[in-house]
Formats: structure tokens, C-alpha cells, sequence
């Protein structure tokens, strides 16, 4: 267990740098863009109160439209705000497979010195998995973290006369990126973080089946991701199954790739990929 931390550890600190600048850009992007909206529209109230002679922002209200929500205000600056989460969530997707190909890449190449340790080589399996779900999990904690702020922000620009209240629970129950990032319920987010969990544990089984064999190897990563696939989708083929029933049937599925691509990783780095 202590090796199998300091695996982690070193897995976590191999990629801060890139994660702290994502973390960065994520709140430069987000709290930059939302501002930028919020000052441009209340630039233009108070433009056309100053054409029309409006005293009061309830005048102004009466005269054009109801009061904006935070959700809208979002809206407006969709790109700055859901830009960023998605450019994260494609870091860790391309992450997921650098991870292990980073070890192979150099002169002196990095996976050597891994594998000769004097620990199970599964741990290293453990180490990076850990690392994955470590910073996905924290890129959502950090966007949970960041969405009262900038909700603080919207109640201070925008005069209560213009600004509909809501909670950042209603804001996130209406937001269809946030929903996937934040679920509502838990079972909700066993769900969904448990499918990813399950993807990326498929994936190292994939990227270790091309390692073992390289180009036979391949072909059989790309046979392999695509049977896992299909079996996660073909339950959603069937119009017989109730939802209770098929969130169930894909459970059982999820757990069984989850213990397969574990077992096959196993398998692989003990006895296939030498040093």
C-alpha cells in the first residue's frame, strides 16, 4: 500500500503543472467572459435609460423585459463558460491514453525503471487509475467550487430590479453540460462516474493489449474497446427491458467489463510486457 501511494504520488506530481494551468484557464475563461457579459449588458441598461430618461431600473423593466436569471446570463456567455470544461474534459480523455504511452516515450524510457520496482505491478495500474479519477474529480470539484462565485458576481452587477434570483441547485438542474458533471442525485452520480471509471479501466486494458503485441496488438486494443462498447449499448437496443431493469442489466455490465479489463491488465504487465 505504501509503494502503490508513492506510485500515485508520483503520477500526481508528473502532470501538475499541465492540471494547474487547466484550473487556471478554467477560471481566467469563466470569470473574465461572465464579467465581460455582465458589465456589456449593464452598459446598455444604463444606455437606454439615459435615451429614454428612465430614473429607475424598474422602469426600464416595465419597458422592455422581464428580469434575467444566472442561467441566462450563462447563456450569453456560453463559450467562455462551457468552453473550458469541455477543452478539460478532452485533456483527460487524451490523458487516459498518455499516461501509460508517456512511459515509453525517450531514450531512457520511464517504464524500466516502473516495472523493475520492487512492488506488484498491478499497484502501477492502481497508481495511474488513481491519478485519472483524482483529477477529473477535482476538475469538478473545482467547477463546483467556482459556480458560487460567479453567482456572487451576477448579484452584485446586476441590480435586483433586473436579476431573477435562483439557486445554483436550479441553475444546475437546467444546465445539460452540468447535469453530466454534476449529477442531482447519487445514484445519478454513480452512474455516470461510474461508466467513466469502467471507460478508463478499458481503455489501459486496450492501450497494455497494443503494448504487449504492437501492431497484432492493435488490432486487437481496437477489437477489444469496440467489444466492451458494444456491450454497453446493446441493452439500449431492447424495447422489452423496463428502466429499472436496464439500469441494472448495464450495471452488471459495467462491473463485469471493470473486473475484466483489471484482470487483463493484470495478466499483461505480470506476465507479457517485459524489461
Amino acid at each position: 500500500m505504501n509503494r502503490y501511494g508513492k506510485l500515485a504520488l508520483i503520477e500526481l506530481h508528473r502532470f501538475w503543472k499541465v492540471y494547474a494551468a487547466l484550473l487556471a484557464m478554467t477560471l481566467v475563461s469563466q470569470a473574465g467572459g461572465f464579467f465581460y457579459h455582465l458589465r456589456t449588458y449593464m452598459n446598455g441598461v444604463h444606455r437606454q435609460m439615459a435615451e429614454r430618461g428612465f430614473r429607475t431600473y424598474q422602469e426600464y423593466r416595465e419597458v422592455f423585459r422581464g428580469g434575467e436569471t444566472f442561467h441566462s446570463f450563462v447563456s450569453f456567455a456560453e463559450p467562455w463558460f462551457s468552453g473550458p470544461v469541455v477543452l478539460c474534459a478532452a485533456a483527460m480523455i487524451f490523458y487516459v491514453f498518455f499516461i501509460w504511452y508517456r512511459d515509453w516515450l525517450g531514450k531512457n524510457t520511464f517504464i524500466y525503471r516502473l516495472l523493475m520496482l520492487p512492488t506488484e505491478r498491478l499497484n502501477l495500474f492502481w497508481a495511474k487509475l488513481t491519478a485519472i479519477m483524482a483529477f477529473v474529480l477535482g476538475l469538478v470539484a473545482f467547477q463546483i467550487v467556482l459556480l458560487p462565485v460567479h453567482l456572487w458576481m451576477f448579484r452584485q452587477i446586476i441590480p435586483p430590479e433586473l436579476g431573477i434570483s435562483e439557486s445554483i441547485f436550479a441553475f444546475v438542474r437546467n444546465h445539460r453540460l452540468f447535469q453530466i458533471l454534476i449529477p442531482g442525485t447519487f445514484p445519478g452520480f454513480l452512474v455516470s462516474y461510474g461508466t467513466g471509471l469502467m471507460s478508463v479501466t478499458v481503455v489501459f486494458a486496450s492501450v497494455l493489449i497494443e503494448r504487449s503485441f504492437r501492431l497484432k496488438g492493435l488490432f486487437g486494443a481496437i477489437l477489444y474497446a469496440a467489444a466492451c462498447g458494444t456491450a454497453m449499448l446493446a441493452p439500449s437496443f431492447s424495447d422489452r427491458l423496463y428502466p429499472l431493469e436496464l439500469f441494472w442489466l448495464r450495471f452488471g455490465i459495467g462491473i463485469l467489463l471493470l473486473a475484466v479489463s483489471v484482470a487483463l491488465s493484470w495478466l499483461l504487465l505480470k506476465r507479457k510486457i517485459t524489461v
